[in-house]
């Protein structure tokens, strides 16, 4: 009789000991990052990287200088002038550390920087803005969707902070997006955070239910960090012997202009070739004054980027923007105004700069050849000039000095959505 209730039960308890084990066992068994895993990581920009904790704080912390840029697709875009690829052939004593993917925007970012917390303190970190993120409603659903982190949402909810305006406004950010709504225990937590005035504490059956959560994500992500796919490590290795030894950025600049030549064919926008003809060539008559409406002068995505601005005005990092530029011929062909751009190059550089950070605004680049390699993406010519910037700022040891958050900031309403009694 034994025997077979142990055969019907032994495997289950077995499986759940091994479970709790994994679990609840010492994290020195689970956790821990090596050195070769950051490196790999530095180009991957892979999920388990930019969603995940472990791996980003081992890259804080280790002796090797690394760069944190924050970005979204076009830091994928590996050419020979390309960030990496630039500091390593030129030994220029950092290595750039990617953080970001296709859709990512502000407000991943900020939960990002807030999960790195206090490790940002002094380091030097460059963020990357794309004027399209300043779309009219913001980041969409399936966008922030494909980036979110849980662990890092727990890591925010979970945090014993002061309800600033900040605070409450990320949380009424977070709550407007379907991946949050769907995950009743963080939107209880945040909707905590979220309301105005004195805070009731949360139920102990939610605070279990966050702290066992945020427990298997974390061994989630320590076991997930011993591996990482899609480092573009040997990629960036290959291309340096395409750059000249040594380092002139004249010559750099007049070498990108000659390989984004060899790239682009025949068509009026300087766009890559073998992009151009799969992309755009084909519905290229539909294309014209498409987007007459175009604008990125009204955005949720301003106070995002606050929201960025304060977490690391809050850690004192030491932040370089970028603004990078825009495919003149071809924001004319599809009709953009160049009018509303100007708002948005205006606006979000007035933000960045009031406020104490580093700028640097590409804007005055966008008819000129070889700058992106497709309607929107940096490439060729436009990685050496931001070579160049990140390199001056590398070297300037001036602390910088933050200054007040506006007033303006957090005050527009973003409000979770009405619970369906409320509908």
């Amino acid at each position: 009789m034994k025997k077979k209730l142990w055969m019907t039960f032994g495997p289950l308890l077995i499986a759940g000991a091994v479970f709790l084990f994994i679990l609840f066992g010492p994290s020195s068994l689970f956790g821990g990052v090596s050195n070769g895993t950051v490196k790999k990581s530095a180009t991957s920009m892979s999920p388990t990287v930019v969603q995940g904790v472990a791996i980003q704080q081992k890259m804080l912390t280790t002796d090797k200088t690394y760069l944190p840029i924050f970005g979204s697709s076009e830091l994928s875009r590996v050419d020979p002038f390309h960030p990496n690829v630039f500091a390593e052939k030129y030994k220029r004593g950092y290595t750039p550390f990617l953080i970001g993917r296709p859709g990512t925007q502000s407000l991943s970012h900020y939960l990002d920087i807030k999960a790195m917390g206090n490790e940002l303190k002094g380091k030097k970190v460059v963020f990357v803005l794309s004027p399209q993120w300043f779309q009219p409603a913001g980041v969409d659903d399936g966008h922030f969707g494909g980036n979110f982190s849980p662990l890092q949402a727990y890591k925010f909810a979970m945090t014993d902070e002061p309800p600033t305006p900040e605070r409450r406004y990320a949380a009424k950010r977070l709550l407007s997006y379907k991946v949050v709504q769907n995950n009743t225990t963080l939107a209880t937590l945040l909707e905590n955070i979220a309301s105005p005035g004195p805070k009731t504490d949360v139920s102990m059956f939610t605070k279990l239910a966050a702290e066992a959560e945020m427990k298997v994500l974390q061994r989630k992500d320590d076991l997930e960090s011993k591996v990482i796919e899609g480092s573009r490590q040997d990629k960036v290795d290959k291309q340096q012997k395409d750059l000249p030894e040594t380092l002139n950025y004249t010559e750099l600049d007049n070498l990108a202009a000659e390989y984004g030549e060899s790239k682009v064919g025949d068509n009026p926008f300087f766009i890559k070739d073998s992009y151009y003809k799969k992309k755009i060539e084909p519905t290229i008559n539909q294309l014209q004054n498409s987007r007459t409406n175009l604008s990125y002068d009204e955005s949720p995505e301003y106070d995002d980027l606050q929201l960025v601005m304060d977490a690391f005005k809050s850690v004192g990092a030491d932040v370089l923007f970028i603004n990078p530029p825009v495919n003149g011929a071809w924001y004319d062909y599809i009709g953009a105004s160049r009018e509303k751009l100007q708002l948005y190059y205006d606006k979000s550089g007035e933000q960045v700069k009031k406020q104490g950070f580093h700028y640097y605004d590409m804007s005055r680049y966008s008819d000129t050849p070889y700058f992106l390699e497709d309607t929107i993406h940096l490439s060729w010519r436009g990685w050496v000039a931001i070579d160049k910037e990140i390199d001056a700022f590398m070297k300037d040891k001036t602390k910088p000095t933050y200054h007040k958050t506006p007033k303006q900031y957090y005050i527009k309403k973003a409000l979770p959505p009405k619970k369906e009694e409320d509908k």
